[in-house]
């Protein structure tokens, strides 16, 4: 089960997700991307296989990692 904080972090990603899926370019931002990871990220920590989890969690670690950067490059 989720905490209230991990709960109110996905209702606030939901929320900004809303409305945004119509722009054809949506998700494939950086900053966009980030977001989709911090998501997985979180609902990942749901998952009850170790293994499973933690390759999750790597996978999202290396998204943020390489979006952020393309971020700070546009900044």
């Amino acid at each position: 089960m989720l905490s209230k904080s991990a709960r109110d972090f996905i209702l606030h990603i939901t929320n900004y997700f809303h409305g945004h899926w119509e722009d054809p370019e949506w998700g494939r931002r950086p900053v966009n991307q980030i977001l989709v990871s911090l998501a997985i990220h979180e609902l990942a920590n749901g998952i009850q296989d170790a293994e499973a989890r933690e390759h999750l969690h790597t996978i999202t670690d290396k998204v943020i990692s390489i979006n952020a950067q393309r971020v700070a490059k546009e900044k």
